[in-house]
């Protein structure tokens, strides 16, 4: 939907990180170094109308078997934060505790996530930061399509928190979809480090609908979200067509 690309990875010293100011938005992605997380930087380097943006990418020790050297996705925009040996693993939540560590780290106003299994279309960081204008927070739709690339559907159940139209009885946005200020993200960071449920998007979710103010929606789709093979079922069954 949004596009697919691989980029060659360089050995050579990274450039110097831009100033922290030049920065409006930090991106936390936990990683393990599979394939996909190409396409995320792409469609993160192909933004249009965003101002700075920062990527944190968060490793512990688990890599992916086409994983490269975490220190070649460093640049201007980019830097890896190697976690030590053990913090990821946390019960059903592998990816929690390093999200706490970028959210502590984000330097930002704003903060958001993405996942090595997500990518952006051009304006989706554009189009989350008019969707929150002057308020704290906002969401997006997602689309999702399975590993062979085949659509999906958009997902109005999992990206919709309580609007009246989700197809499902619970509440939640994936972390995918969230933006919010730094504040929350720290406020947050505790709650992603502790759990160990599979469950760290909707705590999220409900510390900023009870203290964060009203929710700006962008209304639409504005990332593809690649599922596991064994979720292909669940998505078909749930994702509206549209």
């Amino acid at each position: 939907m949004f596009g697919r690309a691989r980029a060659a990875r360089s050995s050579a010293p990274a450039p110097a990180l831009r100033p922290v100011d030049a920065f409006a938005l930090t991106v936390v992605t936990p990683t393990t170094g599979k394939a996909s997380l190409e396409a995320l930087i792409a469609s993160m380097d192909a933004q249009q109308g965003a101002p700075g943006i920062l990527h944190l990418l968060l490793w512990d020790e688990v890599r992916d078997a086409s994983a490269v050297d975490p220190r070649s996705y460093d640049g201007p925009t980019r830097r890896s934060l190697e976690c030590p040996w053990g913090l990821g693993r946390n019960g059903d939540a592998p990816g929690s505790p390093l999200r706490a560590v970028g959210l502590m780290a984000a330097p930002t106003p704003w903060v958001t996530f993405a996942d090595d299994d997500v990518r952006w279309a051009p304006d989706h960081v554009a189009a989350l930061l008019a969707a929150a204008g002057s308020g704290q927070w906002a969401s997006t739709l997602r689309a999702v399509e399975a590993p062979d690339g085949t659509p999906l559907g958009v997902d109005r159940f999992e990206s919709v928190g309580d609007d009246p139209q989700r197809r499902t009885p619970w509440e939640m946005v994936d972390n995918n979809c969230l933006l919010f200020r730094r504040e929350w993200g720290v406020a947050a960071a505790a709650q992603y480090r502790e759990t160990r449920a599979y469950d760290d998007d909707r705590r999220m979710y409900a510390l900023l609908k009870a203290q964060a103010g009203p929710r700006g929606r962008t209304g639409r789709p504005t990332l593809v979200h690649t599922c596991p093979e064994r979720l292909v079922p669940f998505f078909r069954e749930f994702c509206s067509p549209d």
